[in-house]
């Protein structure tokens, strides 16, 4: 039997990260270098941090989302209003985080399309077990840190404006950019998203 891809499972740090982001995706954009990304940031604090070690951390988090994105989607996140920036993170970080892209794609979109109007912990601790069948890396997770994921994911979505607070499933309207570079570079991905193609269906899988 063919072992499944191991998922990488380090997405601990806080949230959608809005603002360090755009830090890191301008900073590369003015010299498509990203060891002087790196240097400058922190030589120079941008992310105001109070110690080194914390800011270390972070980059590298974010470094290895904003990678993810193509320099077209980089330069719309850099100019693009509030709303297309959180959905280009969000791609990234589904590029990033193959777990995250399928419990969106498996459950979240499974539920929107379902109608089901809400996602629960309930529904991320049962999908984390089903997972935990093929994914080894996956089932060594002590439940503590399980919890810190499942927080962060949720955290993640509703900063990204796909649920709300209290977990109900928004429908996604994507602008016409966003969704272009989309097209552009995978049409599979606008399953990223609760949102509804020319003939008023939804976007497989």
């Amino acid at each position: 039997m063919t072992r499944e891809k191991p998922y990488v499972m380090s997405f601990t740090l806080g949230g959608l990260n809005l603002h360090e982001s755009f830090i890191v995706a301008n900073a590369y954009l003015l010299s498509h270098d990203w060891a002087q990304v790196r240097h400058v940031i922190l030589k120079e604090n941008l992310f105001q941090t109070r110690m080194a070690s914390s800011s270390k951390r972070l980059l590298s988090e974010l470094v290895s989302r904003i990678q993810m994105m193509s320099e077209e989607e980089m330069q719309l996140f850099c100019i693009g209003n509030d709303q297309d920036q959180r959905h280009l993170l969000w791609l990234a970080i589904c590029r990033r985080y193959e777990f995250i892209r399928d419990f969106y794609q498996q459950v979240v979109q499974g539920h929107w399309r379902a109608l089901k109007e809400r996602v629960t912990n309930d529904d991320f601790n049962l999908f984390w077990a089903q997972k935990s069948v093929d994914h080894p890396e996956v089932e060594r997770i002590s439940n503590l840190t399980k919890e810190k994921l499942r927080s962060v994911v949720f955290r993640i979505m509703r900063e990204a404006s796909l649920i709300s607070k209290d977990n109900h499933i928004n429908n996604i309207v994507l602008s016409s950019a966003v969704h272009d570079l989309i097209i552009a570079t995978d049409s599979s991905q606008l399953s990223l998203f609760t949102t509804l193609d020319s003939q008023g269906g939804s976007y497989g899988i």
